[in-house]
């Protein structure tokens, strides 16, 4: 069970370290440019920014570039098992996916009527990971050798638990404005 858990975790990465990477650098320009939707209500809102994005999907890819090379090093078999290049696919693949995701997440939380840095349980912790296994599928071949049924399963169990964890640290280190 430990053993999931781990390997669950460490499958993620690239796809949970996005948004942390785009809560610290991000800021500047609204991804919206500030406008509103049909309905009257801005499209995604400030917090989703073009930095933030940009920089988001870049620390996902290093993680997970590390990662590769952490496995090669020490000889673990993950994403070692597959090429560079088929790594790369699906780091790139689960960052992209995780920061859609969350953009899909704000836009629906705007049409419900949620505004930002409101809480939305279990939705704001899983609408980043179900992109994220989403395009990691579409592009990736690989996707079914690493994440089986079971890896799916516990990731949709740990992350809630893993995702208010770590927005609690980065209201206590000031980089968010609410603890979830």
């Amino acid at each position: 069970m430990l053993y999931l858990l781990l390997k669950t975790i460490w499958l993620l990465i690239p796809a949970y370290t996005p948004n942390n990477f785009a809560v610290v650098f991000g800021g500047g320009m609204p991804i919206d440019l500030g406008k509103n939707f049909i309905d009257g209500k801005r499209i995604l809102g400030d917090g989703k920014t073009i930095r933030g994005f940009i920089f988001g999907v870049l620390g996902g890819i290093l993680c997970g570039t590390i990662q590769f090379n952490l496995e090669k090093f020490f000889g673990l078999a993950f994403f070692s098992l597959l090429s560079f290049m088929d790594a790369f696919v699906l780091i790139v693949s689960l960052s992209i996916g995780s920061l859609t995701g969350d953009l899909v997440g704000s836009f629906i939380k705007r049409r419900i009527g949620i505004e930002r840095g409101q809480a939305f349980p279990f939705f704001d912790q899983l609408t980043f990971l179900v992109f994220a296994f989403l395009f990691a599928y579409s592009f990736s071949p690989f996707f079914s050798y690493l994440f089986t049924l079971d890896v799916i399963i516990a990731a949709f169990i740990i992350t809630p638990a893993l995702h208010l964890l770590t927005n609690y640290i980065a209201f206590k280190l000031g980089l968010k404005d609410v603890p979830w």
